[in-house]
């Protein structure tokens, strides 16, 4: 969900993204993605089969919304398959 006013391209490393709904609506045809486009007041529902195990980086592809001189923050986080 995306309750901010920029645009944020999600990203998930190594795992596609199943898009199932949009905005609380279920889609005709659902589709696999490799980043989801979250514009603002969007929501999108996605389902993801962790079936590799691994660290798995989620991330919006903004790089000033998630990287810094300093290192990884904000909209990051990780996706751990054990």
């Amino acid at each position: 969900m995306n309750e901010g006013l920029l645009i944020h391209p999600m990203h998930l490393h190594g795992i596609p993204q199943k898009v199932v709904a949009k905005d609380g609506h279920r889609l005709p045809q659902p589709y696999l993605a490799d980043t989801v486009l979250v514009g603002p007041g969007e929501r999108y529902d996605v389902i993801v089969e962790g079936s590799e195990p691994g660290v798995w980086a989620f991330h919006c592809h903004v790089l000033n919304h998630a990287e810094s001189p300093n290192g990884m923050f904000g909209m990051v986080t990780a996706m751990i398959v054990e």
